[in-house]
C-alpha cells in the first residue's frame, strides 16, 4: 500500500479519533513545520556552494582531495 492510499485512511482515522477541530489544528502545525523545514533546506542549498568554493580557494596541500580540504575547513570552524 503506497502513501496515496494510506494518507486518506490516516486522515479519516484522525478525524474519528481527534475530531475535526483538533485534527485541523494538528494539520496546521504539520504544515507550518513543513514550511520551516523547506525554508531551512533552501537556505542550506544556497549557502553550500559558497562554502565549498571558499574552502577550495583556501586550499591546502596539493596532495589533498577537495573533500579533505572541505572536511578540514568544516572541522576548523566547529
Amino acid at each position: 500500500m503506497g502513501l496515496g492510499t494510506e494518507l486518506p485512511l490516516l486522515l479519516a482515522f484522525g478525524f474519528v479519533v481527534l475530531g475535526p477541530k483538533r485534527m485541523q489544528a494538528l494539520l496546521g502545525h504539520v504544515a507550518r513545520a513543513k514550511a520551516e523545514l523547506h525554508k531551512a533546506s533552501r537556505g542550506i542549498k544556497s549557502q553550500l556552494p559558497g562554502e565549498i568554493k571558499g574552502a577550495l580557494q583556501a586550499g591546502g596541500n596539493d596532495d589533498e582531495t577537495p573533500g579533505e580540504v572541505i572536511a578540514k575547513t568544516v572541522y576548523e570552524k566547529a
